[in-house]
């Protein structure tokens, strides 16, 4: 049984089809071949198990590829080999990104982007794809074919000598060019085209003809005049010039800068996980902002936003070995919860998320030799606690070069497309245009129910996601290990020894907890709004110093993923004290700092709203109250003017006269009342009761009663 290697040719005996092999996996279970009776330019996907087993069965021969010529160097001439070279120049990065290139979407994309950058059109490029599958996938495949009329005959190619001459068409032949027309390029490129302003190539030819090859008008000295056709050297001269003398990587460099360049197009020859002496050897670790929008846990209706994930996966065996999810932009605190969570047994961590696992399923628990970085939190002064307390080594990429940690950056892919873009709230693609959806408001998820989420992601991307672009060393193929984290991480595990390091949870936490002031009072430690209380404290009658003595500041310690404790050093014993929330303050307990805030703004702004309402309402009483005062000082100025002593020489007779007319009008209301439903109250007193028996009360009642019938 032959071996199927990429250049071989499976030849089908039945129908006579022959396939080059243009691709293999590194895993020996698919491929990409190119059939090479047809003209149709696809690339089909097969599966290598069923070509073997098609070749036991006689259906078809593993032949090798024989090129239908060979061409050595020296049999070529200066323009065959320059032909060869331009075509191959504009190709190379089309045909050498592997896979790539052999997925049809992706090839348009590809294709498209060089037809762009080259100013000619897609479909040129297909051709020059068949010509270098077809002939064995080499760089010689570029030759110009020669017609087999009039012995050697002339090139297929658009140019044939160095000057650019199309010998087709008088009218646009161009003018030969000069060394001087090549210096005029050469500053014509240098000014316009090697530039961040990115202009396109024929705004170029017009600036060089505006330079170089122009006079003023005889009609107008403010106008502009080209020299005779005759003396203007075309745009596919130009190209073809510059083409021929290009330099990709100034080019690259200049119009896109050196970051750019770095990023995206410099060689790619080396892997970020090669010559890696096991798990833990180096932990890279990163964050990003999820494609998804949460509410509170307080209140459901609000939405909180979008939350930044940080992910630690060991290079070696791209096992998820840590994790931390917060509402903050990227910051040292959402480090710090994912370096700590890198050490924390996983078991303890998942059952606070209501999650049940073995420690078999997620036995990361280590710190590593080195921690890769992009220059942002690990290179803060916070950061000095990895190296001196930890001993980790710290590696920061250089700017704008996040490929140098792309094995991270690939994970977020994986969690941002097969995972949260199918959750309530996800950002979809055209929710910025013009009447798309406005997915928040379909937010349903908290920030504990996301992290549940992405804790099952994360467990099953460590248990079963088999990695298809794992570059397996000889040592894992002959033990069988399947490129799966967890696979390799054991493998790993039992093959090295010495690069993970376990410490206990506490002295990683502590090495990376934020620290900040909190303040003894007498209602108990506050910190963040918030207020705690601990043994020691209690023991040492802190808050009723505070209470006698006034408030103080101590050092604390505390976990911003969980704000139901804080810890507070002792100096002398090197040691903590935790302090718990007061129950009073429990509904904060199991709650983030950054969900806390964000809770207590929201209260400030619904104080704030009532505050108004309140001073609103104050107002509307005040102008009441001035409206009565204003009533009564126009009714004092029409009554007739007293002495200061008048006014005061009978308070205390007013005060009964006052007292006396109060009892008669309430008695007189209430009597009104009882009476109501009578026919004839006034007749009913007349004729029980004499004048001469009533009491002066009761007859002055009756009168202002017969006074107010009269009136009636």
């Amino acid at each position: 049984m032959s071996k199927i290697y990429v250049g071989k040719t499976i030849a089908y005996l039945e129908n006579g089809a022959q396939y080059l092999v243009l691709w293999i996996s590194l895993d020996n279970e698919y491929g990409y071949w190119y059939d090479l009776n047809s003209r149709s330019q696809k690339t089909p996907k097969f599966i290598l198990g069923d070509i073997i087993a098609d070749e036991a069965s006689g259906k078809c021969e593993i032949l090798d590829f024989l090129p239908p010529t060979i061409r050595t160097e020296d049999s070529l001439t200066d323009a065959e080999r320059l032909h060869r070279d331009r075509l191959w120049i504009m190709m190379r990065r089309a045909v050498e990104n592997e896979p790539e290139i052999y997925k049809p979407k992706i090839r348009i994309a590809i294709l498209r982007s060089i037809a762009d950058e080259h100013g000619i059109k897609p479909n040129n490029l297909y051709s020059l794809l068949d010509k270098y599958w077809r002939f064995g996938r080499t760089k010689n495949a570029f030759i110009p074919r020669y017609s087999n009329s009039g012995g050697k005959g002339k090139a297929r190619s658009a140019y044939s000598n160095d000057d650019g001459r199309n010998n087709s068409d008088s009218e646009s032949i161009g003018k030969t060019l000069t060394d001087r027309d090549r210096n005029n390029f050469a500053t014509a490129i240098k000014k316009y085209y090697l530039t961040r302003n990115k202009v396109s190539f024929a705004t170029v030819y017009e600036r060089l003809l505006q330079d170089f090859y122009s006079v003023e008008s005889k009609e107008s000295s403010e106008k502009i005049k080209l020299l005779p056709p005759s003396e203007l050297p075309t745009l596919r001269q130009f190209k073809y010039w510059y083409y021929k003398n290009r330099d990709i990587i100034t080019e690259h460099k200049k119009r896109d800068g050196e970051s750019s360049f770095e990023l995206t197009g410099r060689s790619v020859l080396g892997r970020a996980d090669f010559g890696l002496m096991g798990p833990g050897a180096q932990f890279q670790i990163d964050a990003t902002v999820g494609d998804i929008y949460l509410v509170s846990q307080f209140d459901r209706s609000n939405i909180i936003g979008r939350p930044v994930l940080y992910f630690v996966i060991d290079a070696f065996s791209r096992m998820v070995v840590g994790m931390s999810i917060t509402l903050e932009g990227p910051s040292w605190r959402g480090m710090a919860g994912a370096i700590s969570n890198m050490a924390t047994d996983k078991v303890t961590f998942c059952s606070e998320y209501g999650i049940e696992i073995s420690e078999n399923d997620w036995p990361c628990k280590h710190i590593p030799s080195s921690l890769v970085g992009d220059r942002g939190e690990l290179i803060s002064k916070n950061a000095d606690n990895l190296v001196n307390v930890l001993g980790m080594r710290i590696v920061n990429t250089p700017p704008y070069r996040a490929d140098l940690k792309g094995i991270v950056e690939q994970h977020f892919r994986t969690i941002n497309t097969n995972s949260v873009a199918l959750l309530p709230g996800s950002v979809k693609p055209d929710m910025s245009k013009r009447g798309g959806r406005d997915y928040r408001l379909d937010a349903k998820l908290d920030i504990r129910q996301f992290t549940q989420i992405v804790i099952k992601c994360v467990l099953h991307y460590n248990n079963h996601h088999y990695m298809e672009y794992f570059e397996r060393s000889e040592s894992m193929m002959s033990d069988k290990v399947s490129a799966i984290p967890i696979n390799l991480w054991n493998w790993g595990i039992s093959r090295y020894s010495g690069a993970p390091r376990s410490l206990p949870e506490d002295v990683v936490r502590f090495a990376v907890m934020p620290t900040d002031k909190a303040t003894i009072t007498g209602k108990g430690i506050r910190f963040k709004g918030l207020f705690y209380s601990s043994d020691k404290a209690v023991d040492e009658g802190w808050f009723e110093k505070a209470r006698s003595k006034g408030t103080w500041a101590i050092p604390i310690s505390y976990d911003y993923r969980d704000m139901a404790s804080i810890y507070t050093w002792n100096e002398e014993s090197k040691t903590h004290d935790t302090c718990t929330l007061l129950d009073w303050n429990g509904k904060n307990a199991g709650k983030c700092l950054d969900e806390i805030i964000y809770e207590q703004q929201s209260e400030k702004a619904t104080a704030k709203q009532l505050k108004t309402s309140e001073i609103e309402a104050k107002i509307n009483l005040n102008a009441d109250i001035d409206a009565i005062v204003s009533e009564a000082q126009n009714r004092s100025r029409i009554l007739p003017p007293k002495s200061k002593r008048e006014k005061v020489s009978k308070i205390r007779e007013n005060r009964r006269n006052e007292r006396e007319s109060l009892e008669i009008t309430n008695t007189a209301n209430s009597t009104t009342k009882t009476f109501a439903d009578t026919k004839k109250p006034n007749a009913y007193i007349a004729d029980n009761t004499a004048d001469d028996e009533m009491s002066p009360t009761l007859r002055m009642i009756k009168q202002k009663m017969e006074e107010r019938q009269r009136n009636d």
